[in-house]
């Protein structure tokens, strides 16, 4: 199944066309380049595209924080932005296609980051992005690895622990996490969320500033391959058994790693009180 980019018309509401394009635009982070010579090259000019397409929307943020843009120029932009778009799409499925584990990850990233957008269209952009993270997980991408099982795992969220297909993942998890990850030049990649590098509630709405806001808003955060492992351990304890020792000791290692971790679960107090009742 194929789910290409959403068209934006001028039908659709600016804010809507400004939610989606941002959320897509903050994206298009430089990477590495593949192994494979074939679609290295896809890549690397859909990087290109990538890096075009982010100057233009920085340049649009700045002309709006300095009062110089109407909503003409606005339309516009977006118009530009959104065949750039897909043009960059269009290259990164070419690249997931020849194999790219880190072109895959990224396309999932887009299809998760548009879905989280739309109301209609949401389940068919959610399930591609989930079957895009298997496949980079399935290639040996530990971060591939992470977003499915903190986005693709809805058996935790209604307290099936013994579910087949939350095991799996979670298994999957873990043994990537003790294995060396067979892209680890290709870090630093960007992470739509993460438990220990960034803060959802951080950023704050300015009505008179609305591109800057969303820019900050769906921005993601850069993590090298360790602090991937550091949310990968984190996730493996938030959704582990408490009391086993072995989740425990995910948590150790995790807070070995980070031990600055933005811990939104209070998973350090949580498992303080478990080891002070042990003894």
């Amino acid at each position: 199944m194929e789910t290409r980019t959403t068209a934006i018309t001028e039908e659709t509401p600016l804010k809507l066309r400004l939610l989606v394009l941002l959320s897509s635009i903050a994206l298009c982070a430089e990477v590495q380049a593949a192994p494979s010579p074939e679609a290295e090259a896809v890549f690397e000019h859909a990087m290109l595209l990538g890096d075009e397409i982010q100057q233009r929307a920085n340049q649009l943020v700045e002309k709006e924080q300095q009062g110089k843009i109407d909503k003409l120029t606005l339309s516009q932009s977006i118009q530009e932005a959104t065949k750039g778009l897909e043009t960059y799409e269009d290259e990164l499925r070419k690249a997931s296609a020849g194999g790219h584990g880190v072109a895959t990850f990224m396309l999932a990233n887009m299809q998760e980051s548009k879905a989280a957008t739309f109301l209609n269209g949401y389940k068919a952009m959610h399930v591609e992005a989930c079957a895009l993270y298997q496949s980079a997980a399935d290639q040996g991408l530990v971060a591939g690895a992470i977003m499915l099982l903190r986005d693709c795992d809805e058996a935790f969220l209604r307290f099936k622990f013994d579910d087949p297909e939350f095991l799996r993942k979670y298994s999957q998890l873990a043994n990537a996490l003790e294995r060396p990850d067979l892209y680890s030049d290709h870090y630093p990649l960007p992470a739509i969320r993460s438990y220990c590098f960034k803060d959802s509630l951080k950023t704050e709405a300015n009505r008179q500033l609305p591109l800057t806001t969303m820019r900050d808003f769906f921005e993601p955060v850069s993590l090298s391959l360790e602090k991937f492992r550091a949310d990968g351990y984190y996730l493996l304890a938030l959704k582990g058994d408490f009391a086993n020792p072995k989740v425990q000791a995910y948590f150790k290692q995790s807070q070995t790693i980070a031990p600055d971790c933005l811990d939104p679960s209070n998973l350090k107090s949580l498992f303080k009180n478990i080891e002070r009742k042990s003894h």
